[in-house]
């Protein structure tokens, strides 16, 4: 069993309501960043997500949720800045 970190839109990250990041969005933050396509991260149900990601890669995320005008939410609900 791991612990995920989320990039979302929504207010939680679990929530059925709210703004998907569409995988045209990231497939295009992907093009843009050629250093994202080694990084652990997945698109999946209108969010970005890493399991048990390092702090590394934690602030590579707050950079990416940024662009996505998104945030980043571990699992209990805790959200992450850089």
């Amino acid at each position: 069993m791991g612990y995920d970190v989320h990039i979302t839109r929504r207010v939680n990250w679990w929530a059925e309501e709210g703004q998907d990041i569409s995988r045209a969005e990231w497939e295009a933050v992907v093009a843009a960043d050629s250093g994202l396509v080694m990084a652990p991260l997945w698109w999946t149900a209108g969010r970005i997500v890493s399991k048990n990601p390092s702090d590394a890669v934690i602030v590579t995320m707050c950079q990416v949720a940024k662009v996505l005008d998104a945030r980043v939410q571990g699992d209990d609900g805790e959200y992450y800045d850089a």
